[in-house]
């Protein structure tokens, strides 16, 4: 169950990072930049602009993938193997 929320986690960021790269960038830009004066003055080239995108589309991938997996091992049955024990002796 954490794994499947892990892997929706990681989906919707992507998702995030694909449809708005400027401003996924600029709140990790302020977030890691908070002790630095005046980060909200960086602007990203957009070769970055493009890799951030690129790396969201990475991500809904991944995640969407981890969801299939997961799925397909819920549904796949175990086979169940019977082991047969000596029943203890009467006689001793």
């Amino acid at each position: 169950m954490l794994r499947r929320l892990g892997y929706g986690w990681i989906a919707l960021q992507g998702l995030f990072a694909a449809a708005l790269p400027k401003q996924v960038l600029g709140l990790s830009t302020k977030l890691s930049l908070c002790g630095f004066e005046n980060p909200e003055d960086l602007e990203a080239k957009p070769w970055y602009l493009t890799a951030v995108r690129a790396t969201g589309i990475g991500l809904i991938a991944a995640g969407l993938t981890g969801l299939v997996l997961e799925s397909c091992d819920d549904e796949a049955e175990e086979p169940s193997v019977a082991i047969d024990a000596p029943e203890p002796d009467e006689d001793a």
